[in-house]
């Protein structure tokens, strides 16, 4: 192949994914609406995320992953906890070992993140923002990423 047939198809490609990422996405942090928090920090999201104890209002966030949607977890670890998925687990895993810090909960079906929310009293958890606007008893503290 030669290089100019390499640009052009760099081009082509380029030109097809701007036309699929036409309608902005964007990933929101939601909590349970009986949770007082109504903001909260980038930095904040970060370490709670990252086994850190944080509160807000006077109450400990319980952080909840979102599984199933490789797309929506990539966000997390790029714009979230800004690591790759292997160091996060390392992370995650080295924390269990030497503190006994538990797993954090996952969920995997939509269907499932209002009742999560309601468990917890001030869980929070990522997901996409037209997939929370679904959700009742859900609201959205903070907005931590959108496609441009």
């Amino acid at each position: 192949m030669t290089r100019r047939s390499r640009y052009w198809l760099f081009v082509g490609v380029a030109w097809l994914l701007a036309g699929t990422a036409a309608s902005a996405d964007s990933v929101v942090l939601v909590t349970g609406d009986q949770c007082p928090v109504d903001d909260i920090s980038a930095l904040d999201v970060r370490k709670a995320y990252l086994g850190v104890s944080v509160k807000a209002n006077g109450r400990r966030l319980t952080p909840i992953l979102m599984r199933g949607d490789e797309k929506l977890e990539g966000i997390f670890y790029q714009s979230v906890v800004a690591m790759s998925k292997k160091s996060y687990e390392r992370r995650h895993l080295s924390l269990a070992l030497k503190y006994g810090t538990p797993r954090l909960d996952e969920i995997d079906e939509l269907s499932a993140v209002s009742e999560a929310l309601r468990s917890e009293e001030c869980a929070i958890t990522y997901m996409w923002e037209r997939d929370a606007e679904k959700l009742t008893g859900v609201k959205t503290i903070r907005l931590l990423w959108q496609d441009t």
